[in-house]
């Protein structure tokens, strides 16, 4: 959930409070409901509201980012797990300094990052000779 779907929420939150708070008035004719008090319910409801929301949609997006890594990580072969856990551990690494970390071949790493390119797991970048390889904004 983005901040602009939360503010959009919290927004609805407000007008749906605020037409109940006008029925009652609307509704209560004789009775005199102080439209003080009525704000502040109204203010304290958006705000719980608000602040669930809130809550709830950092708690989903921090559990859908571990279980992304999760399934993500299952359906790569060993070699393509260490190399992608070394690219993660740098955050951003040249192609030809990893191959020496890793000690495989230009080949060999050559392909297993051309794997996790097309899986989308990391971007490759052009730099020089050799390339940049950064992992992708899902499981940064």
């Amino acid at each position: 959930m983005t901040l602009r779907e939360m503010l959009g929420l919290i927004l609805l939150t407000l007008l749906l409070q605020l037409t109940i708070a006008t029925v009652l008035v609307l509704l209560t004719p004789g009775e005199s409901l102080e439209v003080s008090s009525l704000l502040l319910a109204v203010g304290t409801m958006v705000a719980v509201a608000g602040s669930m929301a809130t809550v709830l949609a950092f708690l989903f997006r921090k559990y859908a980012r571990e279980r992304t890594m999760k399934v993500a990580m299952m359906g790569l072969s060993e070699d393509e797990r260490k190399v992608f856990e070394e690219i993660l551990r740098c955050r951003e690494i040249r192609q030809d300094d990893l191959r020496r970390r890793m000690d495989l071949s230009k080949a060999k790493l050559s392909a297993l990052v051309n794997n996790l390119e097309r899986k989308g797991m990391i971007l490759k970048l052009r730099y020089h000779r050799t390339n940049l390889l950064r992992p992708t904004k899902e499981f940064s």
